[in-house]
């Protein structure tokens, strides 16, 4: 038996976790950021691009995402395979994204890296083994900003999700499928198509 002088306390506590759960289990309140995939075009560092062979369903079901778009990039003997992709479900763009991004590809090593033309942008680089190995570059934009360590970035905004309207992550992904790779990052094809594609998602 509780006393009823603790009432009014147990219904406080009971209200205050009763917040986010209404706010996102019930009314499912987001905050549109009035950015989207479309804003990046079929050109972009002189590469010209074609549609992937992915279905129109792949986005929704691998990363809970409704604006998404794949398209193969091709300049010349260079091609890239960029996938850009904007979800309320964060955790799947954070979390390892090229395991369905890029799957089968046997990335060994990630390292962030800064590329030159995209100062203070953190960006993931993937590599598998030699120097003639695939290679990917990504970039996780959030809110204003760019996030380079998810995990620190998920503590960060616990409590502003908590009790807040879900805000969108958006993935934004390159890989070389074939070319040169000689040379520092900044010369990769996927990377100099990832940074014309962050120049215009921006």
């Amino acid at each position: 038996m509780i006393s009823t002088r603790f009432a009014p306390a147990i219904c406080a506590v009971v209200a205050l976790a009763l917040i986010p759960t209404i706010i996102h289990s019930y009314a499912g309140i987001v905050v549109k950021d009035g950015r989207s995939t479309g804003s990046i075009p079929t050109t972009l560092a002189g590469f010209t691009a074609v549609p992937s062979a992915r279905d129109a369903g792949w986005g929704k079901r691998r990363f809970e995402s409704d604006d998404w778009f794949e398209r193969r990039y091709l300049s010349g003997s260079d091609e890239v395979l960029l996938t850009v992709l904007r979800s309320y479900d964060l955790k799947r763009l954070y979390h390892h994204p090229e395991l369905d991004v890029a799957y089968g590809a046997g990335y060994l090593s990630e390292d962030i890296v800064e590329l030159r033309d995209a100062p203070g942008v953190p960006v993931h680089l993937l590599s598998t083994s030699g120097d003639t190995g695939g290679t990917a570059v990504y970039a996780l934009h959030y809110g204003d900003g760019f996030v380079a360590n998810p995990l620190w970035f998920q503590m960060r905004v616990a409590g502003e999700l908590l009790f807040g309207g879900r805000k969108p992550m958006t993935l934004i992904f390159a890989r070389d499928l074939r070319g040169q790779r000689t040379g520092g990052v900044d010369s990769y094809p996927s990377s100099r198509v990832l940074v014309d594609a962050l120049k215009s998602f921006r």
